[in-house]
């Protein structure tokens, strides 16, 4: 009995005990709702209510963190910097209150009012205001950032966001391109949102160990279980804070040159080919243009859009001719004097000139401007396969010739051209076959050349033979602007030897005579004097004949400061030669810009 009222007795307490608690739960429940709620938590800027109903933040990434790419006088090419409109959820009465505001912001972005009010509706995640076309951000003037400031409109700001790429096609297939990437797998990349697509040779590829950030840069607020934007809750910025990173890549191209070059090549109606320029001083490249155009940001696999042209071998036709003269003056096979005599055919191998017509008597310096088959054909039964290989070898065709580094910038060997063909000279085992050294004299058969590669040849001939090593990138920097490498030029001699000097200066003289006399003539009213050497390939594209139009040179010809080479590729047969034209427009853009 004892026993049983003992435990009766501790069942009592222990529900007093309990019901004490419970009343002074609902006490300090009931004093935190009524009293408390409105009072700000310490160190935060809400009250205790707001802060209940915050369950995270939300983010919009405003720089990717990745490296920057400009061209040789900091203009940006790759990781451009603009201002942008944010937008973050909020609820619906706080677009309302803001509705004059929101008609006025409507206009500021070039939109209906109807457009905003829609893509705000309903709005859950942070918006960076789209682009026509809906690709990247879209990039607002100085003038229209300020005005959406001033605005004030609540959850509204103007922030500066970092694009990658401008959202239009050129012919910058150097840069490469990116791909996006899911939000999940951006976060555990230490590139940030983009990561390189395999498949390009681009500096995006090529530089991408240097290229990757520490971090990005995001736009973010705290929002409550629904989404929404806290009222009064700042919207912030949260960067990496490295003063070294992203690097920043500056390269040789000058991109007023590079765009100017695109709308000609665009005006010209050209399909498909390359336009490099070279400085002649140093062979620098500063513009490089690939054709078919490609877009950066929409890349199709199957296109071939982003194959960079100018490093891709093609048939060169008589462009070749200026390394069979070389061959044929350092073997001393002939000289700049002797008489040829050309009826038209060659008698031989199914070789004529242009047409079949005869150019009669000429010496070789005429038939270089001229371009005769016959007069190049009688050269190369005279010359050895060998000898031609080694001359085409000593002027950087048939082998790689971009600039590269073994142990640079913590990488095993840095080559920013990575996509360069070498190209070929002879593909068979009878080099010394008659047939195949006149065929190959003339730029037919088996060889092929790189754009890339034709407008050095003209830069190794303007230095008396030394090969030079085409760069692109001059200078990596710190995000400070501490330079953290600088990337000299180098030289890229041929194990077989050089052309001589004075050989170079001949056939120099010769390429002039191009102009003034020969196959060139419609450049004579060109802005500044020029030199150069036509070529007109014969293919096959899909069974179909096809040419390849060439017209590589220098100028202005007292001074040169650049060479170039235009090809125009898989044209019609018999149509006009527009790489010739093209030239002389290129070098008149060039004269304007540097105003000669």
């Amino acid at each position: 009995m004892a026993l049983h009222k003992l435990i009766h007795k501790r069942i009592f307490w222990g529900l007093v005990i309990m019901s004490a608690f419970m009343g002074i739960l609902m006490i300090r429940l009931a004093w935190v709702q009524l009293l408390l709620k409105n009072r700000e938590v310490p160190g935060t800027e809400y009250t205790l209510a707001q802060m209940a109903e915050i369950q995270s933040e939300r983010e919009t990434v405003l720089d990717s963190g990745r490296g920057r790419l400009y061209d040789r006088s900091g203009k940006p090419l790759a990781g451009e910097t603009v201002w942008t409109a944010a937008f973050f959820p909020q609820k619906e009465r706080g677009r309302v209150a803001a509705g004059k505001d929101l008609q006025r912001l409507a206009t500021v972005l070039e939109v209906t009012y109807g457009e905003l009010e829609s893509r705000l509706s309903g709005l859950k995640e942070p918006l960076l205001w789209p682009a026509s076309g809906g690709k990247s951000p879209k990039a607002l003037t100085p003038a229209q950032a300020e005005e959406v400031e001033k605005l004030g409109i609540d959850g509204v700001r103007a922030l500066p966001f970092t694009r990658r790429y401008r959202g239009d096609v050129s012919g910058r297939q150097w840069l490469g391109y990116m791909s996006e990437v899911s939000a999940a797998a951006a976060k555990e990349s230490p590139t940030g949102l983009r990561v390189p697509l395999a498949g390009t040779d681009g500096l995006e590829k090529t530089l991408e160990p240097l290229l990757q950030g520490v971090g990005h840069t995001e736009a973010y607020a705290q929002v409550d279980a629904r989404g929404n934007r806290l009222p009064g809750s700042e919207i912030k910025v949260r960067a990496p804070g490295n003063p070294y990173y992203p690097l920043s890549m500056y390269t040789t191209v000058d991109k007023g040159l590079q765009e100017g070059i695109e709308r000609l090549t665009e005006e010209a109606g050209v399909k498909e080919g390359a336009v490099v320029v070279l400085d002649s001083q140093t062979g620098d490249i500063v513009a490089m243009v690939s054709l078919p155009f490609y877009d950066p940001a929409n890349i199709s696999p199957e296109g071939g859009e982003w194959n960079n042209r100018a490093l891709k071998a093609a048939v060169p036709g008589s462009i070749f001719k200026v390394v069979t003269a070389a061959a044929a003056l350092e073997a001393g096979v002939t000289s700049p004097e002797e008489k040829f005599y050309c009826s038209g055919q060659f008698g031989k191998y199914g070789l004529s000139c242009l047409h079949g017509k005869g150019h009669g008597p000429l010496t070789l310096a005429q038939g270089f401007a001229v371009s005769c088959n016959t007069v190049f054909a009688a050269l190369a039964e005279r010359l050895s396969g060998a000898q031609l290989q080694a001359a085409a070898l000593a002027l950087g065709l048939g082998r790689d010739i971009g600039w590269q580094a073994e142990d640079t910038l913590g990488q095993p060997l840095l080559r920013p051209l990575a996509g360069e063909q070498r190209g070929t000279i002879f593909s068979t085992l009878l080099p010394d076959d008659a047939g195949a050294r006149v065929q190959t004299a003339i730029g037919q058969r088996d060889v092929t050349v790189t754009p890339l590669q034709a407008a050095n040849l003209v830069v190794t001939l303007l230095h008396g033979g030394e090969v030079r090593a085409p760069r692109i990138l001059q200078r990596v920097a710190f995000k400070n602007g501490q330079t953290l490498q600088n990337l000299p030029a180098h030289l890229a001699p041929a194990t077989a030897g050089a052309i001589s000097a004075d050989t170079s200066k001949l056939l120099l003289s010769w390429m002039r005579l191009v102009v003034t006399e020969g196959t060139g003539k419609r450049l004579q009213g060109s802005e500044w004097p020029v030199a150069g050497k036509s070529g007109t390939a014969q293919t096959m594209v899909k069974g179909v004949p096809r040419n390849n139009q060439w017209f590589i040179g220098y100028g202005p010809v007292d001074h040169p400061r650049y060479a170039v080479s235009v090809a125009v590729e898989n044209v019609a047969p018999g149509s006009a030669h527009a790489a010739t034209k093209l030239f002389g427009q290129i070098f008149d853009l060039l004269s304007e810009s540097s105003g000669a």
